[in-house]
């Protein structure tokens, strides 16, 4: 009677522990992000969208459009992918590589005037960032990144080689 009472005992024991496993938990899958200080400050659109792999990754792209008379001609689109470090779903600090495209458009002046010859130069190369991101009530999202990249493969001048990227974001999970 006691062997039984422990074997039952040991049964119920084992059996609970995988109770525990069944819990269904929505992780959210893709963020979205818009920089309100670029966009308040009327130089450009920088908006983000990124889709998580896993709690330790994720893939997107970023995206600057210049609307500012300084960044008018400027288009800049960088696919990421990161590597998250932190202790909860996708975020936290993270490192990411990146692959930045550039159109800058080019027009030329002529006594103070534009004339109607303009060229467009194009430009793709590698870079490397930093950033944190914390999801608040798993729906609104708050970034921080910065990057640096250089320029391989495009028409350009020796001072535009080194571009980069940043954000101070926020924005919604779903």
């Amino acid at each position: 009677m006691r062997n039984l009472f422990i074997l039952l005992l040991i049964l119920f024991s084992v059996n609970s522990s995988y109770g525990q496993s069944d819990e269904v938990v929505n992780y959210r899958k893709s963020d979205i992000l818009i920089d309100p200080f670029w966009l308040i400050g009327g130089l450009a659109v920088n908006a983000t969208y990124e889709r998580i792999l896993n709690e330790d990754s994720g893939v997107g792209a970023n995206a600057i459009f210049g609307i500012g008379s300084d960044l008018d001609n400027f288009v800049q689109i960088s696919p990421y992918y990161r590597a998250y470090f932190g202790a909860k779903y996708a975020s936290g600090f993270f490192i990411e590589g990146f692959v930045p495209f550039a159109v800058v458009e080019n027009t030329e002046w002529s006594n103070g005037m534009q004339t109607t010859s303009s060229s467009k130069n194009t430009s793709v190369g590698l870079g490397f960032g930093l950033g944190g991101k914390w999801v608040a009530k798993k729906k609104f999202v708050f970034e921080l990144n910065l990057g640096i990249g250089r320029q391989f493969i495009g028409e350009f001048s020796n001072d535009t080689q080194v571009t980069g990227k940043g954000m101070i974001g926020v924005g919604f999970a779903f």
